[in-house]
């Protein structure tokens, strides 16, 4: 059923297409920080995630604006973080996630999309790996795809082209398995900055 809801979300936003509907697309970059287990999970007093250390993500977007206040976008972003070090019986040990993230958001401006406050949530799918380095051992990796993530979020747009955004995402894992991350979810804060051309 899970795997559903996004494919759903985009057949609705679709048809919706039929109405006078304009596209214009965009990049988005920015920071993030991890928070909850992503952040601090312990397994005999090591970190398993990210530990506090700050991600970085870029990616693109389509937004179908079906009135000045009600528009999908479709998202593709790449997350990255890697961890602080941390010492392990004199071995120095690093934790690295990659996560790409393909989905549709819900955007609704209060004003305009030109300028003023607006809000978010949406649905995605997520690809995640994760790479656990510790000097002296060989390097262990767990791959994970097909992962439903959603965010809520909101943001201001200055003008036509510039908005700042933040949101907090969050992605359900597989806790246990050969590519187990002993987690249930990897949630982060992100702080973005959106560029749009063909406003």
């Amino acid at each position: 059923m899970r795997r559903l809801i996004l494919p759903l979300l985009l057949v609705a936003g679709s048809s919706l297409m039929a109405q006078s509907t304009t596209i214009n697309g965009g990049l988005q970059t920015g920071l993030s920080l991890p928070t909850g287990d992503f952040a601090d999970k312990k397994f005999n007093g090591y970190y398993e995630g990210a530990n506090g250390g700050l991600g970085i993500h870029f990616g693109g977007h389509l937004d179908f604006n079906f009135t000045p206040h009600h528009q999908m976008r479709l998202i593709l972003n790449v997350n990255g973080f890697a961890s602080k070090e941390q010492t392990i019986y004199g071995d120095t040990q690093q934790n690295s996630f990659g996560i790409t993230q393909f989905g549709a958001d819900y955007v609704f401006n209060a004003t305009s999309p030109n300028r003023g406050g607006y809000f978010l949530v949406g649905l995605n799918l997520n690809k995640v790996k994760a790479k656990y380095e510790l000097t002296g051992t060989p390097d262990f990796e767990a791959n994970q795809s097909g992962k439903l993530g959603f965010r809520i979020g909101g943001g201001y747009n200055f003008n036509r082209v510039f908005s700042l955004e933040g949101h907090v995402n969050s992605v359900s894992v597989d806790k246990n398995g050969a590519d187990g991350l002993d987690m249930d979810a990897l949630t982060w804060v992100t702080v973005s900055a959106v560029f749009r051309f063909g406003r």
